[in-house]
């Protein structure tokens, strides 16, 4: 027979909340682990909850107890989850609970780089504000700024520059935020870093420049003509 705690777990990945709420007055443990694959059975609760963008049964685990830096077997914690989902609201929850901002997914990411990349500015803030690493980096040497820029968020690589953030640091590529925003034909990007002292020399492992991208950008008369006005030789 199935256990309160078995049934638990499914009504929140159901997203039951009122069958939540019961099963947990019965006596359902909150920091109950569960799932069908070996990864998925050691994430808990809250875990699932959070995952799944269930903002009413996170605080009803929370009520409960439920441990805000539990990690699963592959060292991700609820507030991971819920970053990587964009649940910017149930984020904001788990930060308020006090949940840890210094952890790394296997891919090496801090909560603030996947949130630069979805381009929550106001909650970039805040992670900076609280103390995570502004120039931090992953396993490929991506910082919170060039993702943000990759994704084309330029309020978020604004406000992660004047947070301190680094404009000219480079991947394991050799890509550079300039020479990903010149890629995309990101003028808006583009012009704040050129502004904020983005270097448009350095080339990429393969022999790139922010310029030659910028030719072969959906926007290559403008992105080029940004760079060469900023100095760049054509």
């Amino acid at each position: 027979m199935p256990s309160l705690n078995d049934d638990l777990i499914r009504m929140i990945i159901r997203g039951d909340a009122v069958a939540v709420e019961s099963l947990l007055a019965q006596g359902a443990d909150a920091n109950t682990t569960g799932g069908v694959t070996p990864v998925g059975a050691s994430n808990t609760a809250l875990m699932w909850a959070a995952a799944e963008g269930y903002a009413e049964i996170v605080e009803l685990l929370l009520a409960r107890g439920a441990e805000v830096n539990a990690k699963n077997s592959s060292n991700y914690t609820a507030l991971m989850f819920a970053a990587e989902g964009d649940r910017r609201n149930i984020v904001s929850m788990l930060l308020d609970r006090g949940s840890s901002i210094g952890d790394r997914n296997p891919y090496q990411e801090t909560v603030l780089m996947i949130m630069a990349r979805q381009g929550q500015t106001d909650i970039v803030q805040r992670l900076v504000a609280m103390g995570a690493e502004v120039n931090a980096r992953n396993k490929i040497g991506d910082t919170a700024l060039y993702l943000a820029a990759e994704r084309g968020h330029s309020y978020t690589v604004k406000a992660l520059i004047d947070l301190g953030g680094e404009v000219n640091t480079a991947n394991l590529g050799g890509w550079t935020a300039l020479m990903m925003a010149s890629a995309r034909g990101d003028l808006e990007t583009m012009a704040i870093l050129l502004d904020q002292g983005a270097d448009f020399n350095p080339q990429n492992r393969w022999g790139a420049t922010a310029l030659s991208e910028a030719r072969q950008s959906f926007r290559s008369a403008q992105a080029t003509e940004l760079l060469i006005r900023a100095g760049a030789i054509s």
